[in-house]
């Protein structure tokens, strides 16, 4: 995943323009890595990367119990 540091118009993207804090690329555009890698260097012209590697943190879902309550009852089976 890719966070934008720098606010940019993706020409890839019909022209979108990337806000600083957006997430790379938009929802409905497919991740092509090499002009993702090409965004995350400085560029020359510019003088500034527009894209940062963020890595994606593994979101852990609580485990499950073993006993379920009785709605009704309110106890534990």
């Amino acid at each position: 995943m890719y966070k934008v540091i720098n606010r940019f118009i993706e020409r890839n993207h019909n022209d979108h323009i990337y806000e600083t804090g957006a997430t790379y690329p938009i929802e409905g555009q497919k991740l092509v890595k090499k002009r993702a890698d090409e965004l995350t260097k400085v560029h020359p012209q510019y003088g500034v990367a527009f894209l940062q590697v963020v890595e994606e943190k593994d979101v852990k879902t609580p485990a499950a119990t073993s006993s379920t309550v009785d709605d009704k009852a309110g106890e534990a089976k």
